[in-house]
């Protein structure tokens, strides 16, 4: 019997316009021209599950509430830059259309609520094609609470397979609107890089849910600024948490010691992620860096190297960028990278030259010379 695949053939070319107008893609990054360019990555949803969850066991806690409040105030803030529909009937229902066509181009699925819920002091909702159960509560919680402009407390539960189930109930109190996350680890500089490839976004499957697949995969846009909340949620409760066994030097950043542990989790989640994906990753010369990486940083949307040089006779390379997405991903997608290509673990260490902050990275054990 032969293997029957999805055909090339079915590709949504709308969609694909659609989304290659919405998110701008320049030198690795893609930026939504919807949300004020917010800078957007571009991860298949079993990346993204199995990254949280190397995060949790790499600091021994359980994120799941962290994770759903970051999309939460992640979403309220997005909403918030949103056009409300216009006149004076069916308004709930049209603010529910506009979102799920706001997360179809996002790939996060769709928002199924009950018929006359609007002054219902309890409610569930339905959210179709979920990632993890408490990231999409998080944004159905946001959504619903933009559409009836009242508070509501939220818990979470699966409702069977790619379902989650949302359980809301009217709360009174008074909680701060969220603010944009500010931070000073800026990396991006004025060098522009070509793509080597084609735009990823070109050619998706699109789903009956509310998401689409890129290559068989099914993919989603998260947010810059959810990453950062995520980050700073679970900052809050790191403080019992060992710090994890990865050799990363973040000195110039100038992190608090609960943040160098989360950077390192993060980090080192996203090395073993990339190694456990066992993809190809081989460099002749160190200056080959800069072209190798965009499989692996601009078709995701995480930035690209505009130089590299070796630092030393093993393999050892000083990596300057054009665009970041996060360096703590970053730094361990790029220390992945390093240990397949070399067959050894890596250390890094971020460094500044002339106000251009630079990756070095090089054999975690030292070498005798031959």
């Amino acid at each position: 019997m032969p293997i029957i695949g999805s055909d090339e053939n079915e590709f949504s070319e709308a969609l694909a316009n659609e989304l290659i107008q919405r998110y701008k893609w320049e030198s690795g990054m893609f930026y939504d021209s919807t949300y004020e360019n917010e800078p957007s990555w571009l991860v298949s949803t079993s990346a993204f599950n199995r990254w949280f969850e190397l995060i949790q066991e790499n600091l021994e806690l359980n994120l799941g509430r962290r994770l759903a409040h970051a999309a939460a105030d992640s979403e309220e803030l997005r909403l918030d830059l949103m056009a409300r529909p216009t006149g004076f009937f069916k308004l709930n229902k049209k603010s529910i259309l506009q979102i799920n066509e706001d997360w179809r181009l996002r790939g996060l699925g769709s928002l199924k609520v009950p018929s006359k819920s609007s002054k219902l002091e309890k409610l569930d909702l339905e959210v179709h094609g979920r990632l993890q159960s408490s990231f999409s509560s998080g944004l159905a919680n946001a959504a619903w609470e933009w559409a009836v402009k009242k508070r509501h407390r939220f818990r979470w539960e699966d409702g069977g397979r790619d379902i989650a189930l949302v359980h809301l109930e009217l709360d009174d109190i008074e909680i701060a609107k969220p603010k944009k996350i500010n931070f000073e680890w800026f990396v991006d500089s004025h060098n522009d890089v070509e793509h080597i490839q084609k735009n990823p976004l070109s050619k998706p499957f699109e789903l009956s849910f509310g998401g689409w697949e890129l290559m068989g995969e099914r993919h989603v846009m998260l947010y810059r600024d959810f990453i950062l909340r995520l980050i700073e949620n679970i900052t809050t409760y790191a403080s019992e948490c060992s710090k994890p066994s990865i050799n990363i030097d973040w000195s110039i950043f100038k992190l608090k010691e609960n943040e160098m542990k989360v950077w390192d989790a993060i980090a080192k989640s996203s090395s073993e992620l990339f190694r456990e994906g066992e993809e190809l990753f081989m460099v002749a010369e160190p200056e080959n860096w800069v072209g190798a990486t965009q499989a692996e940083l601009a078709e995701h949307g995480l930035g690209s190297i505009f130089s590299s040089k070796g630092i030393d006779n093993n393999g050892g390379v000083e990596l300057s960028f054009s665009r970041l997405f996060h360096p703590a991903i970053v730094t361990g997608v790029l220390m992945g990278c390093w240990s397949r290509s070399e067959g050894r673990n890596a250390k890094a260490s971020w460094i500044e030259n002339d106000g251009v902050r630079c990756l070095k990275i090089s054999s975690k054990s030292e070498i005798a010379p031959s």
